[in-house]
């Protein structure tokens, strides 16, 4: 972009520049670049570019002056001429001069071909090889970029020297921040990306840089009007019955106007890529690309950092390039709409094909209230934390079932309907998480909840966070410091931007390399929660994941997640029977929960792969057996005679038996709910005073066996256990009782018997049956 590179330059840095040495000056800029000329960046021949509709007189009148008189071998340029005040770029005369020289001739003949190649295949290489005719745009660039970053760069290498970092670091990153700013949209778009790399920079960057925003100002109607009409090969009237006159919105690659289609009567969004963004971004990641390339030889081998950041940027010049493109982010909404369409409450505007191109997009209109505008959610009676909590489970969907996710959820990108609908809008920028990452992220929750920081730190070998040759024995130790406090709290009390930050802290002093992915998948759950915090200070976003997260571990049945549910659920081969409790209840709240897919995890639990985890359950489930008998023996005896304590004497109480019975009655009560068992009576348990039994944690049901809410002097109290009570004496279950209750679960098992048939059959069946029968037959004295 001509006059937006020249324009936006700073007289006082150019003043500066021509004080430098030359030497220096090549450093910064890049191999490529060496004295004794700047003008080496680009060494070929001045070839004016022109549009196929233009003259070459006319393209180049429109250069500014400087630029005009030069030809090749002059290397006289006078910056004076070049350079001006950054501040003109946003006056009225500024813009017009901008608009004139950006109006639809600035491009070489085959740079759409190149950038619409770029977004589909990005190639460093070859976009230097097709800027090398355009070097007017990349010199002045040039002396803009290096004059703005090579004075952050001498104020780092300052306080490098006299110890300052980290006393300055808050202000270096404000620095930083503005001077971003100042360099335009391609910068912005940098430092908003660097701003989720928590391996690349410290905490205070990372905050600060989160706060960057564009400020390119919109561009005329009469500009767009002139691009739809260049891009779709029709008048605008042709296709549009209404068009505003004025954006909607405005951003740093588009704006945004309502219209109607001629043909349906349909109200759409119409989204016009600015003029000359393209050109203006090529020139910077080539610039960026040189400038990195230096870093990488000089800087940080200087400072003993091994971390190459030239991948860094092609990569991000990858993801930019295809934002061009909105032909590809009309199909990335589609993509997501097929996706994730499905789910309640989610929406994407219809793509309208007939009115989209590269640079124009047109998609349904959707009337919505963005979710941080207050006082128009609270007019319409719509809580943001509602559509938060949709936006989370439509994000851990994205991210750890298809792996195909929206990058880049700020608030503007969601809107909230006032049929309750999260509508998700701009989907220029996607990204992938490859399978074996989605089950490792799940995995890596797992050992965190297990506090297991040696196999965290094989989870960073896997999500190829380091290479296998680093060393994880310093890294174990600084997870505990910090997870260790952290961890006390339950999963759904934990604080996420607490985590991050944490973790962040960890990833910047070893040698990490996250990737791209999960950069972003932090960064779409960090605005999710940032969201919810500004309407409840108390939200904790990990509470409203975790269902989905149980769901998953109870319901999937790969394979990496079935090793995920076992190392939740054994410690030291105990059957940790609260976490399993925890799971079922969390899972149930999830929105896909299905009961009938916990059949899967009980055809599981029967086959080869599972004997462990088997093993561990049929010891707690003879536990539960010989509770539920003791308990029952020590009721009628206490009936009988009306003794309870006689009945303590006579079946005494075994060390955890009153959780084990807790337990069994839990599950009972399942039973009993599903089959419409007939009243039944009460078991005594020991109550949480009773000396000897073990106590019983307080969120175990108490009441007396009389009924009347007390424990008497026995020390015992009855909990609902729900046992058949049959009619004979002692409430002995007659032949009658016995075929009602057959007959009853009968009927309640004669739709799942295929199921039962099916598990009866699997390996497991018999071994799990005779290891529970060689278990109950026997009581154990005591249980460890």
């Amino acid at each position: 972009m001509r006059a937006f590179s020249t324009s936006s330059c700073s007289t006082s840095s150019a003043s500066g520049l021509r004080h430098q040495p030359r030497q220096h000056l090549a450093l910064t800029l890049g191999p490529q670049i060496c004295p004794p000329s700047l003008h080496t960046l680009v060494p070929v021949p001045f070839a004016p570019s022109c549009s196929p509709r233009r003259s070459h007189s006319t393209s180049a009148r429109r250069l500014p002056a400087a630029l005009q008189a030069h030809r090749p071998g002059d290397t006289s340029i006078e910056t004076k001429d070049v350079l001006v005040d950054s501040a003109w770029f946003f006056s009225e005369t500024g813009q017009q001069a901008w608009i004139e020289a950006m109006e639809l001739n600035t491009l070489t003949p085959d740079m759409p071909d190149v950038l619409l190649e770029m977004g589909i295949n990005y190639d460093p290489e070859r976009l230097s090889q097709k800027l090398k005719n355009n070097w007017p745009e990349v010199y002045a660039r040039a002396l803009n970029v290096t004059t703005t970053l090579g004075g952050f760069a001498a104020s780092i290498a300052q306080d490098y020297a006299l110890g300052n970092i980290e006393r300055n670091m808050y202000q270096r990153a404000s620095e930083l921040r503005g001077l971003l700013s100042r360099l335009g949209p391609s910068f912005v778009k940098i430092g908003q990306a660097l701003s989720s790399r928590p391996d690349l920079l410290p905490k205070p960057y990372l905050d600060t840089l989160a706060d960057l925003q564009d400020r390119l100002p919109s561009f005329p109607t009469e500009i767009a009007r002139a691009v739809i009409e260049e891009e779709l090969r029709r008048p605008v009237e042709a296709m549009y019955a209404t068009f505003s006159d004025q954006p909607v919105a405005a951003a740093s690659l588009g704006q945004v106007y309502r219209a109607t289609l001629r043909s349906t009567g349909e109200e759409v969004a119409v989204k016009v890529q600015r003029p000359g963004i393209g050109e203006s971004i090529a020139v910077d990641m080539l610039l960026l690309r040189r400038l990195m390339g230096v870093v990488d030889t000089y800087l940080l081998p200087a400072l003993g950092l091994s971390q190459p950041i030239t991948p860094l940027v092609d990569e991000f010049a990858g993801r930019l390039f295809t934002e061009l493109d909105y032909v590809l982010e009309g199909q990335s909404c589609e993509r997501f709409q097929e996706l994730y369409g499905g789910m309640p409450r989610v929406r994407t505007p219809a793509i309208k094909w007939d009115c989209t191109a590269r640079r124009v997009l047109t998609m349904e209109w959707i009337d919505g209230v963005k979710l941080t505008n207050k006082p128009a959610m609270d007019a319409a009676g719509l809580s943001v934390l509602d559509f938060v909590d949709v936006g989370i489970e439509c994000t851990l969907r994205q991210l750890l079932e298809h792996g195909y996710f929206h990058a880049d959820p700020h608030p503007g990108n969601l809107l909230a309907t006032r049929s309750g609908d999260l509508v998700y809008l701009d989907f220029g920028m996607m990204s992938s998480a490859p399978q074996y990452a989605r089950y490792a992220i799940m995995a890596h929750v797992v050992h965190l909840v297990n506090r297991d920081y040696d196999a965290m730190c094989q989870d960073y070998y896997t999500l190829e966070f380091m290479d296998r040759d680093v060393d994880t024995s310093p890294i174990a130790p600084a997870l505990a410091a910090f997870f260790d406090d952290v961890l006390d709290q339950s999963v759904e009390q934990l604080n996420f931007k607490a985590i991050v930050d944490g973790l962040g802290e960890v990833l910047f002093k070893f040698p990490f390399h996250v990737p791209a992915y999960y950069a972003l998948i932090l960064r779409s759950l960090t605005v999710l929660e940032g969201l919810a915090l500004q309407a409840d200070p108390r939200y904790k976003l990990l509470g409203k994941a975790y269902p989905y997260m149980a769901r998953r571990l109870l319901t999937d049945p790969a394979p990496e997640l079935r090793g995920s549910f076992e190392d939740l659920m054994l410690k030291n081969g105990q059957f940790r029977w609260h976490r399993l409790e925890n799971l079922m209840e969390q899972g149930s709240k999830s929105q896909d929960f299905d009961p009938s897919q916990l059949w899967l995890l009980a055809e599981w639990l029967l086959s080869d792969t599972a004997g462990s985890v088997r093993e561990s359950i049929v010891t707690e489930i003879a536990r539960m057996v010989d509770a539920v008998a003791a308990g029952d023996v020590r009721q009628r005896i206490a009936q009988a005679t009306g003794n309870p304590a006689m009945a303590e004497q006579l079946v005494p109480w075994q060390p955890q038996e009153p959780e084990a019975l807790y337990r069994a009655q839990a599950l009972l009560t399942s039973l009993r709910t599903r089959m419409s068992a007939p009243p039944t009576s009460a078991v005594l348990l020991p109550s949480t005073s009773s000396s000897g039994s073990g106590g019983v944690s307080s969120s175990m049901p108490a009441a007396s066996s009389n009924g009347q809410g007390g424990s008497g002097g026995s020390g015992l109290a009855t909990g609902a256990l729900p046992l058949f009570n049959g009619s004979g004496p002692f409430g002995l279950l007659t032949p009658q009782d016995v075929v009602k209750s057959v007959s009853e679960l009968q009927n309640v098992t004669a739709e799942n018997l295929p199921r039962l048939q099916k598990l009866m059959q699997m390996p497991g069946s018999t071994e799990l049956m005779q290891s529970l029968t060689s278990q109950v037959c026997v009581r154990d004295g005591g249980w460890a």
